[in-house]
């Protein structure tokens, strides 16, 4: 009931709220405008930074991280 009582007061005073009017279109945003036709951005290659590694018999996994660690920190 209390939810109710909420929801119709708050209702209410948006009701009596004040209508504002749309900016005008000189100020909207340029992707908003039909006339502005954005440059597009350039993608890098997907596949750019791929390093290929194929699958192999079981090793030691400390070994393996090792190696294929980007910083090649390995002991």
């Amino acid at each position: 009931m209390k939810f109710y009582i909420v929801l119709g007061v708050s209702m209410a005073l948006t009701a009596c709220g004040a209508v504002t009017e749309p900016l005008p279109r000189e100020t909207l945003a340029a992707s908003a405008n039909v006339e502005v036709h954005p440059p597009h951005a350039s993608t890098p290659a997907l596949l750019s930074g791929y390093v290929e590694r194929p699958v192999k018999g079981p090793a030691a996994w400390r070994e393996l991280n090792d190696r294929q660690s980007p910083n090649q920190e390995g002991s």
